[in-house]
């Protein structure tokens, strides 16, 4: 995998394969405006700002995902816990929207129409691209609407091919049909044998370098990641999907070394919003406890010690700050607890108050919790050089889906084998990860140390807790995907206070509360040119009883059933 080292290198190599003299923004600004021009530039290019413009955003990564549903899912935590508006919606969230439908959306369709006016002797040789780019297409419209329910999508991109400017919105039941069928015909198309010679997108596909066979592979994983969405609502269409894709599972990633996922440079994921440390992201007491007495050995890639050095305590000993009986913790590994009601418990006082000591003429706050791997986000930090992984479908993804599938007696395969399989592979891309972002600590993985984690008493596999011990483990794994970490929460409602990693409720004066479960959903405005298609959306999702009012964060798209 070539990694993607800064956008000017992107813009540069995308011009460079242009059908046109010169890459100006007039003539981009042309292109975007003049359907005629569609066929002058050529569809790699277009293939690859697409999928630049899906990943750079580093408003969404700050709001939505650090600030949002990281926090949602307990994930992530601030070093003084959660707040009593923590399940409230936040501001400049929901970014992924404008993202797909302005930005990256438009660019897969044009990829499309490119290939449709080439000239008719051409056309068959870009046959797997257009695939491809319907792949792309359906992975950005599934993640929209998995937190948006309705959108527009069949009529959607198309007003300057002569579609309308007022395209009606698709029901997420009518979505997810037309993204499975999507996906299976994509996969017809990328194995079959074509009677002319593919033009391929090469080092233009920053994910796989156009290699079909790894396009197989995430297309096939990404019919069964949606398919298991359908876990309540249409079980029996899961079970359809499941089965078809297991009669074959060679179509399936099978191994790390096929994850999806961008390597981007440390000068594409730069500083500022992208710098997770600045939303004061730092591990969950239950995470951390987790991992710590289990001896995962994630826990060091995803966590940094807490402050208390030796020398800190001795300096903090010696200034009074602490007790001169004091013992030293060699435990370096504390996660924030996450219910707000927790800053008023005295029991976990020291969890909340950090001891400030002098060095010199500074102060220093020694915390008693863990920041995240700051690294592991964005590598340029502390003058860093490594590279980032965005993780958009991974082999340990696809081995839980298997083990949840079979623990649930969707399938008849082996639950346990998956479970381990999983726990295998999400080791092993979080080690590769770490040493792609060049974390400061890191070292070589041990296979003794997996051997010895696996062997640990709450993680052997127990048919009994089978399914719960499956799903703790998807949520570990979900560290760097807050989306699929938040799907398996509300799925699944695993883990919880019951399971052996204990997630604790949002607990604010005494009550429980709710989690966000789908963006907020804001009626048109007057004058809106698409007024009325807007609100018939609305007026349907409101027919689903989960679904409560539109601007309730805690109402359910159609998947998402109690």
């Amino acid at each position: 995998m070539k990694y993607l080292k800064y956008k000017v290198g992107i813009t540069l190599t995308s011009c460079a394969l242009l059908l046109v003299s010169s890459c100006s923004k007039e003539k981009f600004a042309e292109y975007n405006t003049n359907p005629d021009l569609v066929g002058v530039i050529a569809p790699a290019p277009l293939f690859t700002k697409a999928i630049t413009n899906w990943h750079d955003d580093s408003f969404e990564a700050f709001y939505e995902q650090y600030r949002g549903i990281s926090r949602w899912t307990r994930q992530l935590v601030g070093v003084a816990g959660n707040s009593i508006t923590i399940t409230d919606p936040i501001g400049n969230i929901n970014n992924r929207y404008g993202r797909f439908f302005s930005s990256s959306g438009p660019l897969l369709v044009d990829v499309q129409k490119t290939i449709e006016k080439l000239p008719a002797d051409q056309v068959p040789r870009y046959a797997y691209m257009s695939s491809i780019a319907e792949i792309m297409k359906v992975y950005e419209a599934w993640f929209v609407t998995d937190g948006n329910g309705s959108i527009p999508y069949t009529q959607a991109f198309q007003a300057r091919y002569g579609g309308t400017l007022t395209p009606t919105y698709d029901t997420q039941e009518q979505l997810y049909d037309i993204f499975d069928k999507s996906l299976k015909a994509a996969v017809t198309t990328l194995k079959a044998t074509q009677p002319v010679e593919q033009v391929s997108f090469g080092n233009n596909d920053l994910y796989f370098q156009g290699k079909i066979t790894n396009w197989i592979k995430v297309a096939t994983s990404l019919r069964l990641r949606i398919a298991s969405r359908l876990s309540k609502r249409n079980p029996a269409k899961l079970k359809e999907i499941a089965l078809e894709i297991l009669a074959n599972p060679t179509d399936l990633i099978s191994s790390p070394d096929e994850d999806w996922s961008l390597k981007a440079g440390s000068l594409f994921i730069g500083t500022g919003n992208w710098d997770i440390t600045a939303s004061g992201a730092y591990g969950a007491h239950h995470s951390v406890d987790f991992m710590y007495r289990n001896n995962d050995p994630r826990l060091k890639l995803f966590y940094l010690p807490n402050s208390w050095t030796l020398d800190r305590f001795n300096q903090a000993k010696t200034q009074g700050k602490i007790a001169a009986n004091a013992v030293y913790d060699s435990r370096r590994y504390y996660g924030q607890y996450t219910s707000p009601d927790a800053s008023t418990d005295p029991t976990k006082a020291a969890f909340f108050s950090p001891v400030v000591i002098k060095d010199g003429t500074n102060n220093v706050n020694l915390d008693t919790v863990s920041q995240v791997q700051n690294r592991m986000w964005a590598p340029q930090l502390n003058n860093g050089k490594g590279a980032a992984t965005l993780l958009i479908l991974t082999y340990a993804d696809v081995c839980f889906i298997r083990a949840e599938l079979a623990a649930t007696g969707v399938t008849s395969e082996s639950a346990s084998e998956w479970y381990y399989k999983g726990i295998d592979a999400s080791i092993t891309t979080y080690d590769r990860m770490a040493k792609a972002a060049a974390l400061e600590d890191y070292t070589a993985l041990d296979n003794n140390a997996v051997t010895a984690y696996k062997a640990m008493p709450e993680i052997v596999y127990n048919p009994a807790t089978g399914l719960q011990q499956i799903c703790v483990q998807q949520y570990l794994n979900f560290y760097k995907n807050f989306n699929e970490s938040w799907a398996l929460l509300k799925r699944t409602g695993l883990p919880n206070k019951t399971t052996s990693l204990v997630v604790e409720d949002f607990v604010v004066s005494g009550q429980v509360q709710a989690i966000p479960r789908r963006f907020v959903i804001n009626f048109p405005v007057a004058g809106d040119p698409n007024f009325n298609n807007k609100q018939t959306a609305i007026t349907e999702m409101a027919k689903d009883p989960g679904f409560g009012q539109a601007t309730d964060a805690k109402g359910r798209v159609w998947w998402d059933m109690p």
